[in-house]
């Protein structure tokens, strides 16, 4: 792994439950959380970005849902860049289709490294094939990146302790989620230990292991039809003032386009 002196930047491409995607980048390199949009919408959104596609040296996947993945070979082919998961998750997408070309495997607790980027991904408990999250490094910056997960446990906490930047899933208002038309098994889905975190389960997840180190946190994976951003937004500055760390800079991740870019830097 070569070290980069340049920031370290994450842009958002878009988050929800209509697909996902995210670029860490320096420099002129960068790698590809996720590709749950097709080749032209992805194009899009970094053209948004104002992001080149040179850019894209490799593209990471965190669990085989569709919101994650639905366009990941064609991205990948389109790239021509290699593609890492774990080998449940690559199981799974080689049933699915055809195509997909050399997938490079990775299994969780262990680290790779994709040009100057080093990558740590973690177990979470979600309804997936081996799900995980991440951590990426590139010199003195870290980011943590957990989207999709309905419990955190010490891993979880260990993990996010000291990242300049946490990208973490408030994924539902517990009152709007209950009033919403959806079928109460799915509710349970949601709401349980392998679904995804409600704003308050996001917020006291943060109260643990924001530190010195937290600079920006980025709100991800926010339900339209149970929550709004405004909600999780004052839900998160609340928790935040409750430990004195109002200063943090946070960012709330939106489904259409791309976020506005966050940098670390010193």
């Amino acid at each position: 792994m070569t070290c980069s002196t340049e920031p370290l930047g994450i842009t958002v491409l878009g988050s929800g439950s209509r697909g996902n995607a995210m670029l860490i980048h320096s420099g002129d390199a960068g790698i590809l959380i996720d590709a749950g949009f097709s080749l032209r919408e992805l194009r899009r959104r970094l053209r948004a970005a104002n992001l080149p596609e040179s850019i894209v040296r490799g593209i990471i996947v965190s669990h085989e849902h569709k919101d994650h993945v639905s366009g990941l070979r064609v991205c990948a082919n389109h790239f021509q860049v290699p593609v890492f998961m774990t080998r449940k998750c690559a199981d799974v997408m080689r049933r699915r289709e055809t195509g997909l070309g050399q997938l490079s495997l990775f299994a969780p607790g262990g680290a790779f490294s994709v040009s100057s980027f080093e990558i740590e991904p973690f177990s979470v408990s979600h309804d997936a094939n081996d799900p995980v999250a991440f951590v990426v490094r590139q010199g003195h910056y870290k980011i943590g990146i957990a989207t999709d997960l309905g419990h955190a446990g010490s891993t979880v906490e260990y993990k996010l302790r000291q990242c300049n930047t946490i990208v973490l899933e408030s994924n539902h208002d517990l009152n709007l989620l209950a009033a919403s038309q959806r079928p109460w098994a799915l509710k349970q889905r949601i709401m349980g230990r392998h679904g995804h975190l409600s704003n308050v389960a996001c917020v006291e997840l943060l109260q643990r292991v924001v530190d010195s180190c937290t600079k920006n946190i980025i709100l991800a994976h926010i339900s339209r039809e149970c929550n709004r951003p405004d909600i999780a937004e004052e839900t998160t500055r609340r928790g935040l003032a409750q430990i004195a760390r109002s200063d943090i800079e946070l960012t709330i991740a939106g489904q259409d386009n791309p976020s506005a870019t966050v940098w670390n830097s010193f």
